[in-house]
C-alpha cells in the first residue's frame, strides 16, 4: 500500500511530460498531410527515403529562387520611384488636324474599284437609247431605251446623266426606270462644281419643283444632303452658297433641306441662312458609297442586257441623219423631234 502511494506521482508526473509531446505529434502530422494535398507532386521534404545530396539540391533552388524575387521586387521598386513626366504614355502629341483625322476615323473602307468602261462603249450605249426612245411607239418601249441610257448613267457617263435629268419631269417612261434618289443625284453633281454652267442650274432647278409639286421636298432634301456627305473638293464655301441660292427659287425646298441639317432652325431653313452648318455636316461626315453602289448596280445591268457591243457591230452616233430619221438628240440633248429634250 504504502508502494502504490509512492508510485502515483510519478505517474503523474510521467503523464504531464508525455502529454505535449503527443499534442505536438498530432499536430505536426496534420500540416505534413495538407502540405502533401495542396501539392502533390512536389516530394515530402522529410521523405526518410530522399538522400542528402538531393536535399542540398533543393535548398540550392530555394535559393536562387528567393535571390530572382528579390531581384524582381528591387527593379519594381527602382521603376517606381522613377518620374511619372518621363514616360512617353504622359505626354502624348497633339494632333494638328483634328478635323481631318476625324474624317479618316469615320471614313468607309475601301470598296473593290469597278473595271474600267471605255467612254466610247458608253457612247454607244447612250446613242442606242437615244434611237429606241424617239422611235418607240408604246411607253414600254421608251422605257426600254430609258434603261439603256440608264445603264450608261450609272456607269457615271455625263452625258446620259444630263439627258434624264433634264426629261425626268416630263418623260413618264423615264420615272418608270430611273429611281428618284438616282436622278437627283445627277442632276446635283454638276450644280456643285467650281465652274457650273447655268444649263445645270436650270436642269436642278426644274427638277426641285417636280418634287415640290409632288409634295416629295422631304425625299429631294435627304437626297440632297446625303450626296453632299464628305465633299473634300476645294471652294466647298462658294459652292454650298450657289447650291442654297438655287434651292430659293424652289418653295419649300431650303425649309425641306434645313430640317434635316442639325443644328438649324425653322427661321434659318425659310431663309436659306445656314451654309455654316451645311458646311459642317459636310466637313465632317463620311461619303455614303453612292458612286462605287452606281457602278455596281450599271455592271449588273450590263451583264444582264449585254449590251456592251451593238448586235449589228456598231453604233448609231448621236447627231448623225439615222439618228435624225429616227427622232434623235444632239450631244446637247436638245431634241431635234419631240422626244429627248
Amino acid at each position: 500500500m504504502p508502494a502504490k502511494r509512492k508510485l502515483l506521482p510519478t505517474v503523474i508526473r510521467l503523464a504531464m511530460v508525455l502529454a505535449p509531446l503527443v499534442v505536438a505529434s498530432v499536430f505536426w502530422a496534420s500540416y505534413r498531410n495538407r502540405v502533401s494535398s495542396a501539392d502533390p507532386a512536389k516530394p515530402l521534404i522529410a521523405n526518410r527515403s530522399s538522400t542528402s545530396s538531393s536535399m542540398s539540391q533543393e535548398t540550392g533552388h530555394i535559393d536562387s529562387s528567393g535571390s530572382e524575387g528579390l531581384s524582381n521586387a528591387q527593379s519594381a521598386i527602382m521603376f517606381s520611384i522613377a518620374p511619372l513626366t518621363s514616360l512617353s504614355a504622359m505626354t502624348p502629341q497633339v494632333d494638328p488636324d483634328p478635323v481631318a483625322s476625324f474624317r479618316r476615323l469615320i471614313a468607309l473602307p475601301p470598296a473593290r474599284e469597278a473595271p474600267h468602261i471605255d467612254p466610247r462603249t458608253m457612247r454607244a450605249i447612250v446613242d442606242r437609247g437615244v434611237v429606241a426612245y424617239a422611235s418607240a411607239r408604246t411607253d414600254t418601249d421608251r422605257a426600254s431605251g430609258a434603261r439603256l441610257i440608264q445603264t450608261a448613267a450609272l456607269m457615271g457617263y455625263p452625258l446620259a446623266r444630263s439627258l434624264l435629268a433634264r426629261n425626268y419631269p416630263q418623260s413618264e417612261a423615264v420615272r418608270s426606270v430611273v429611281p428618284g434618289q438616282d436622278v437627283i443625284r445627277y442632276a446635283l453633281g454638276p450644280v456643285m462644281e467650281a465652274a457650273t454652267s447655268e444649263d445645270s442650274k436650270q436642269i436642278f432647278l426644274a427638277l426641285g419643283q417636280h418634287f415640290a409639286v409632288r409634295g416629295q421636298l422631304d425625299l429631294f432634301a435627304t437626297q440632297v444632303l446625303g450626296s453632299l456627305r464628305g465633299d473634300s473638293r476645294p471652294q466647298l464655301g462658294y459652292r454650298i452658297d450657289n447650291l442654297l441660292d438655287s434651292l430659293a427659287r424652289v418653295p419649300g425646298a431650303c425649309g425641306a433641306l434645313g430640317r434635316v441639317v442639325p443644328g438649324t432652325g425653322e427661321a434659318a431653313g425659310r431663309e436659306c441662312s445656314f451654309s455654316e452648318n451645311l458646311r459642317k455636316h459636310i466637313e465632317t461626315t463620311a461619303q455614303a458609297g453612292e458612286e462605287e453602289e452606281s457602278k455596281r448596280r450599271g455592271l449588273l445591268m450590263l451583264n444582264q442586257r449585254a449590251v456592251a457591243q451593238p448586235p449589228s457591230g456598231r453604233s448609231v452616233p448621236v447627231g448623225s441623219d439615222e439618228a435624225h430619221r429616227a427622232g434623235g438628240t444632239t450631244l446637247t440633248g436638245r431634241a431635234e423631234k419631240p422626244g429627248w429634250r
